[in-house]
């Protein structure tokens, strides 16, 4: 049994992302096996559950060097917050999951902003990774990393069925709906990371030269910007405002719920570390169609990482059931689980 209180650093809902996500879900299972946990939120506008409680950034430090000796479990990873581990390394024993596969590309030489996260990523007592491949990079760098790599997904609690009752209609025209997902509007070597683009492309191939009759129910973040503006711009320009459906991010949906009454969940991504949404829509028993930039579940659909073309067979594949794997609940490995 745990002794030590246990802090995990992160964000928490109704911040909407994978990491968020997880830890929400960690929270209660942790607490039930009598282990002493509290979330240290980095967002200031979190939920008001209990043991969650908003420490800004600039109270960090104090508040890490007066509290009682504890475990701290980081699930971010901005240089500021590994330093300041590496510098209470003597106070608390610091864990922390990487959620990503990025490192190999972040760490540039010269520079001093990746040295102090090199050294600083050596004197964490433990590091889980959820992918073998920054797992292997890890180690080489000689950090202490745990043996086996942990996917973040946890299976819900219960899922709200009643927050996409105002999309069902919508839902009702096509024959497929296609559902895909967005954190935020970025790019990864100058490509869009979440690979909202692709999309955009697959759907004027389905609809507009073959024929098919198919939704896209695209989660995403909704403020304004450039990018947004030209994604909005191409919809209307290949004529597939009737069949893209934009939904802010921050509207409360349930990802579980629009994954379930999808056809195929799509993600594109050309990196990543191990999607929970990828997990969640193979938990509800929805077909995947995945790029293959990282290693996926067992289940998963693939196609050659940023190959459109490639996309667009996998998926016609797909909903034509040429191709269909069995995605159920019972298909999602959790021997991690414990």
């Amino acid at each position: 049994m745990v002794t030590k209180p246990i802090y995990i650093i992160g964000p928490y809902p109704p911040l909407v992302g994978g990491v968020s996500t997880h830890i929400e879900r960690i929270l209660p299972l942790t607490r039930k096996r009598g282990m002493d946990v509290h979330v240290m939120a980095v967002n200031k506008d979190h939920r008001a559950d209990d043991f969650v409680e908003f420490i800004p950034t600039w109270q960090l430090p104090m508040r890490l060097l007066l509290m009682p000796i504890s475990i701290v479990h980081l699930h971010v990873d901005a240089w500021y917050f590994l330093l300041l581990c590496r510098l209470l390394g003597w106070r608390h024993r610091f864990m922390l999951t990487v959620h990503h596969n990025r490192y190999p590309t972040q760490f540039l030489p010269g520079s001093f902003v990746s040295q102090i996260k090199k050294w600083s990523l050596r004197s964490f007592w433990r590091i889980v990774c959820v992918n073998e491949e920054t797992l292997h990079y890890l180690k080489s760098m000689g950090c202490n990393v745990y043996p086996k790599e942990v996917p973040a997904f946890l299976p819900p609690v219960d899922i709200d069925f009643e927050s996409v009752n105002d999309i069902r209609d919508w839902v009702a025209r096509f024959d497929h709906v296609l559902s895909g997902y967005a954190y935020r509007l970025s790019f990864y070597k100058d490509e869009d990371l979440y690979g909202i683009d692709m999309m955009i492309e697959l759907m004027d191939e389905l609809i507009h030269r073959k024929g098919k009759s198919v939704g896209l129910a695209l989660v995403l973040s909704m403020d304004e910007s450039p990018y947004l503006s030209e994604i909005k711009s191409r919809i209307l320009t290949k004529g597939l405002s009737s069949h893209v459906k934009l939904i802010d991010i921050n509207r409360g949906i349930d990802a579980n719920a629009l994954w379930s009454i999808s056809s195929v969940y799509l993600r594109p991504t050309n990196t990543d570390g191990d999607s929970i949404s990828v997990r969640e829509a193979l938990y509800v028993g929805t077909t995947v169609v995945a790029s293959d930039c990282v290693k996926r579940p067992e289940g998963c659909l693939l196609f050659t990482n940023r190959d459109q073309s490639s996309m667009n067979q996998v998926v016609l594949e797909a909903i034509t059931q040429s191709r269909n794997p069995v995605t159920t609940k019972d298909s999602v490995n959790l021997e991690y689980y414990e």
